[in-house]
């Protein structure tokens, strides 16, 4: 996923998210039956993102857009928890450069291999690994 966030026309924007948009309901009605929020276009790039808690782990299942020239989608699934100055994760790109097609013909089962993984990952956070270090809180003045 881009960092820089979107620097295209709007009606480049509309193209880019149509093989979301595709997805959209049955991302939906996973993360209704598993309690994730869904987020969209998270620093102004076409994606989605399934979030959640549990065991104070942080869990990510993101569909995002890899290339505005096949509108190819990559999705990934992330766990990370914080513990005192540092951060711990687990992280994995489940399908990487796929057509919307691929993707919606097996998206119900790549979700539930995500969720799956998260559910390891989160049910024995001791097995997350070192990350980075975290900056400390701005000082209250």
């Amino acid at each position: 996923m881009a960092d820089s966030g979107w620097h295209g026309t709007k009606e480049e924007w509309v193209q880019a998210e149509v093989p979301l948009l595709a997805i959209d309901a049955d991302l939906q009605m996973f993360a209704q039956n598993y309690r994730f929020v869904i987020t969209k276009n998270w620093k102004d790039w076409p994606e989605r993102s399934l979030r959640k808690e549990e065991n104070n782990v942080q869990c990510l299942i993101q569909v995002y857009l890899d290339d505005l020239e096949t509108l190819e989608l990559n999705v990934g699934v992330s766990a990370w928890q914080d513990r005192d100055d540092s951060r711990y994760w687990k992280n994995k790109i489940l399908r990487k450069e796929v057509t919307v097609a691929e993707v919606s013909s097996e998206l119900l089962d790549v979700l539930e291999e995500a969720k799956k993984l998260l559910d390891g990952w989160c049910s024995q956070p001791e097995n997350l690994e070192f990350a980075t270090k975290l900056s400390p809180p701005p000082k209250k003045t």
